[in-house]
């Protein structure tokens, strides 16, 4: 079976560890790559274990995806 990859809208996903003493979970978030997000625009997180919310910009980031475009170029056939 062929995985149809225009059938997902494309997801991009961030990383980051909790800032709380004594905690330092890794957590990841995820958002639409193209739901018209800023790239300065910082990622929400909420940690699992201790519940602390909070926002890291992107430069704070540990992780980083990017769009499946920029991967893959475009075939075009004539």
């Amino acid at each position: 079976m062929l995985y149809q990859w225009d059938r997902h809208n494309e997801v991009i996903a961030a990383g980051t560890s909790c800032p709380m003493a004594d905690c330092g979970a890794l957590m990841l978030a995820y958002r639409l790559a193209d739901d018209g997000h800023d790239n300065a625009e910082p990622w929400e997180f909420t940690c699992p274990r201790c519940g602390f919310e909070f926002t890291v910009s992107e430069s704070d980031l540990i992780f980083h995806s990017v769009p499946q475009s920029w991967l893959f170029a475009k075939i075009h056939i004539a």
